[in-house]
Order: structure tokens, then C-alpha cells, then sequence
């Protein structure tokens, strides 16, 4: 499955951020659970990775966050 960028537009609970593909769709995206202890913090602006969910298009993962600083580089959540 191919990653997709985006930007993080809201905070959501338990760990849940909505999500504004390139394509302006908006979707609800987790962090995957084994990165919780070495989570980066997310904040509204950030640029993301975004894998999408085969069954839900409206769903996705973090993959990563892309370094502000050096475009298409991105760091691991």
C-alpha cells in the first residue's frame, strides 16, 4: 500500500488526528500502537505520511512525519 501525504488539521482522542490529503479529502489517521512509547508529537500544520486503509477509505496510519526543513524526507512516528 502506497503512502499518501497530508497535513494535520485537528487533534482528535486516544491518539487520533484528522488528516488533509494532497487531494483534499480528509481522513481520521492513528499512530501506529508500537510507536506509542517513541511517538513524536503531532501538532495542527504538520506534514504527514499517511498509509489509507484497504477497506476504509476514510481511514488511514501515520507512517511517518516529513521534516518541515527537508521536504521528502520523513522522520518514523
Amino acid at each position: 500500500m502506497a503512502a499518501v501525504s497530508g497535513t494535520v488539521i485537528e487533534l482528535l482522542p486516544a491518539l487520533r488526528f484528522r488528516v488533509e490529503l494532497e487531494d483534499r479529502r480528509r481522513v481520521v489517521a492513528h499512530a501506529p500502537a508500537a510507536s506509542k512509547a517513541n511517538f513524536v508529537r503531532l501538532r495542527p500544520g504538520d506534514q504527514v505520511a499517511v498509509e489509507l486503509s484497504p477497506k476504509d477509505a476514510t481511514r488511514g496510519r501515520i507512517t511517518g512525519k516529513v521534516d518541515q526543513q527537508v521536504k521528502g524526507r520523513a522522520r518514523a512516528v
